[in-house]
Order: C-alpha cells, then structure tokens, then sequence
C-alpha cells in the first residue's frame, strides 16, 4: 500500500515521461516537475525547506499525480497532484493544484482542496500558478481563514521552482552528472513557451484609479480597495524582481524586511498601505549577498518617478574632502552611464550636494563644501526613471521599473565598495613602556 492509498486516495506516480493528453498541459508539466523533486532531493529541499520541510538523509519524498478520492464529501475534487515527505516515522502530506498560461486559481477551488486536506488528514494545500505573491504563505487568492486553521496553504510561482533549479544547476550543491542533467532539461523544459510561464508583467486597474485620485488632489486611503491592489501589485513585482535578480546575479536575493514584518505577509501589507497613504510613495530594500549596500527602491506616485540608489558610509581615515570624494569615484573608473548621479551627505544640517557622477569625476570641487574643516560622512548613487506617462502605464511601469533596477545594479551597485578600517598597526606594548621607563 502505497502512501496515497494509506488515506483512501487513488493516482498515478509522478513520472518524469507522463503519458497524458496533449490538452492536459497542466498535469505534464506538473508531473514532470514532481518527478525531478523525487530525482533530486537537493531541488526538493530547495523547494520545501521555505515552507518547513527540510528534505535531509533521511527524508523521502514520494509525489503522485491525478489524485482522486472516491469516498470524498467533496465529491469530484480531484487535485492534480500529492507530495508526501517522510522523516523517519513522521510524514507530511500537501494536495497540489497547478494552473499554467493564463489560467488562474479560483477562491472556489482552493477552498474545496482546503476541505478536501482536512477531510483527509492532509496537512497542507500548496498551489503552483503564474501568479505572484510576497512569500510561499502569502496566498493570491482571499481564502477563508477558518479554512486555514488546521491546513496549511502554501503558494508558489513557477517561475520559484525556475529560479531553484537555476541556482543548483550554476551552483556545486549538485555534484551527481545524472541528478545535473536532470536540472538541466527540467530548467530547458520550463524556459520554453509550451511550458506556459509567465512572469510578472502588469500592474491592476486599481493602479489607474490611486495615479488619478492623486491627480485630483484627493488624498489615498490605507482601508481602500485600490490601495491594496496596488501593494499586494508591488509586493507580487518585488517577488519578481528578486527571482530575476537571482537569476542574472546567481545568488539569492530577498527584500530586506524588519524582523516584525518577517513571516508576516498580513502585517507587511497593511505597514506597506498605511505608508502609501501616507507618503503616497512605495519602497523596498533588496539585499543582495556580498553586494556594500542595500538597493533602495522607491516609486513616487504622487510625481510618477521611480529613484534607486545605494549607501555607502564615506572612509574615515580620509581628512580631507577631496580624498573622500575620489575613493568613491575611483570605484567608478571608465565610461560612466549618464543616468547614475552623485549624493555627498554632510553632518549636521548642511545641505546635500548632488550632481551627476560624470560632472563629479570631471568636477569634483562640485561636491566640496566652503568649510574644509566639514567632511561627508556618507555617499548615495542613484539612478532615476521619471516618464510619467510610462509610470502611469501598468505595463509600462513594471518594464521601467525593471530597466532601471537592472541598469543601476549593473552600472552602480556592482562596482560599490563598502569601506573598511584598516587593520590595526602594532604599539608598544605597555609592560614595554614601563621597562623603558625603568631602564
């Protein structure tokens, strides 16, 4: 008896070569991808692990497709696939519904696979779409909660199994030639249109609304409905966005989030509405591994600009500033792109001084303060996209946006460094001081 059978269910193993339908996209695609989860513990527990379970040693993992339960009270639900985890004498069961191209979940569906997990003993629902959220336990749909109570539901993007299988198949996780050629055509099989993904590329309707509400000189609501489309939109494209970067950079990169909004995807959309409302503009931090700063990201609805920029703090073992300045701009030698600009931050209330990098580099007494005793204390590069008719464009807002984060890492952040104090030289030791004294 198999596991499936063990809660009264009936399917097919996952293969790696289902023998389906051509009309049945949807469960080729996933069969393929739970049968490299089972060839490839390494790609399962990059997968699981967000989600609290970790495949180790001692973990198997068993999937199958095209489950039925006969006996159910849900009557025809059929959820296209199961994984079942097992750790020793514990196991971890999770119904999956995948949807591909344009096909979307729906709130009916999901919530009869809720009941279905429950029912069953089934301890999670995890559903797999081109839909994009904040986080795995951040689901698209607006589910009951009671429905939640004893089942966990769990989402992803196809394009997070996408970006999974491309860090393993760059990385040395993966040392077995036959578990690498596996990743390999699973990652081949999903890059190619018959596969159906799609990322994030469209802001919703709510974003016309809150961009003419703000034109009318009305003020945004934190409660209001198109506010929260639009956030639950930025929060979707920075999951995006941080997939792409991932990608292109071969490391993970995550939004920085304070450790109260972590965890939380309830708490960091109502922080996020609650700053829209009132700053009218909405920001992120991405935290890119080994990068000397954050990528501060920052979309002003009310002038329909979009600003990226990093921080460095200025080399302290400089005294003068000029040799401030020109450590920064050394770390930019060569044809410098002319959308990048220069922030010198001074202490007090001393204004700051901005320029572009160019004018910097050729002028540098451009971001010199008349007190030479005043030194900066930190540096900002930035880049800005400010077409407000591609802003207010809910295509045209996402490419740009894109564009320029991708730009300004390329061209800013990746040449950054972050200053370091030098290591400290040898002294005299005090007991040598005191024998000196003494002789």
């Amino acid at each position: 008896m198999n596991s499936l059978e063990e809660i009264g269910g009936t399917g097919e193993v996952a293969r790696l070569f289902p023998v389906l339908a051509e009309t049945s996209k949807e469960g080729r695609t996933l069969s393929i991808l739970l049968a490299s989860l089972i060839g490839v513990p390494e790609f399962a527990n990059s997968m699981l692990k967000p989600i609290g379970r970790a495949v180790g040693k001692r973990t198997v993992v068993e999937a199958y497709t095209e489950v039925c339960f006969a006996k159910s009270q849900e009557g025809k639900c059929r959820p296209d696939g199961l994984i079942v985890v097992r750790t020793g004498h514990k196991i971890w069961r999770a119904l999956v519904e995948a949807k591909v191209g344009n096909s979307n979940l729906t709130s009916e569906q999901v919530s009869s696979y809720l009941r279905l997990a429950k029912e069953t003993g089934i301890d999670a629902v995890i559903t797999i779409s081109n839909e994009y959220t904040s986080g795995p336990d951040h689901h698209p749909l607006s589910i009951d909660k009671r429905l939640t109570k004893k089942v966990d539901l769990f989402h992803f993007s196809w394009f997070d199994f996408l970006t999974a299988l491309n860090l393993l198949s760059e990385g040395e996780d993966v040392d077995d030639p036959e578990k690498q050629f596996l990743l390999n055509e699973l990652e081949r099989f999903l890059i190619h249109p018959s596969a159906g993904l799609q990322r994030f590329t469209s802001m919703s309707d709510a974003w016309g609304k809150v961009l003419d509400r703000l034109r009318s000189g009305l003020a945004l609501s934190k409660t209001s409905s198109e506010v929260c489309d639009v956030v639950t939109n930025w929060h979707s494209e920075l999951n995006d966005l941080c997939l792409l970067l991932t990608r292109k950079t071969g490391s993970i990169v995550e939004v920085k989030l304070p450790n109260k909004l972590k965890g939380n995807a309830d708490f960091r959309l109502q922080a996020d509405c609650n700053a829209l409302a009132q700053t009218n503009v909405l920001r992120a931090q991405l935290q890119v591994p080994d990068a000397a700063a954050t990528l501060d990201l920052e979309a002003d609805v009310s002038s329909r600009t979009i600003r990226v920029e990093s921080i460095v703090n200025a080399p302290k073992d400089r005294v003068r500033q000029s040799s401030r300045l020109n450590w920064l701009l050394r770390q930019f030698e060569g044809d410098l792109d002319q959308r990048l600009r220069l922030q010198s931050h001074w202490p007090g209330k001393a204004p700051v001084i901005e320029t572009s990098l160019q004018e910097a580099a050729s002028e540098p007494s451009a971001h010199s303060h008349p007190d030479s005793s005043m030194l900066p204390h930190k540096f900002a590069v930035a880049m800005r996209m400010e077409d407000g008719r591609k802003f207010a464009g809910r295509k045209t807002f996402i490419s740009e946006l894109e564009e320029v984060v991708l730009a300004f890492y390329e061209h800013g952040l990746s040449h950054l460094q972050a200053w370091q104090p030098p290591a400290p030289t040898l002294r005299r030791a005090v007991e040598e001081a005191e024998e000196t004294e003494e002789d």
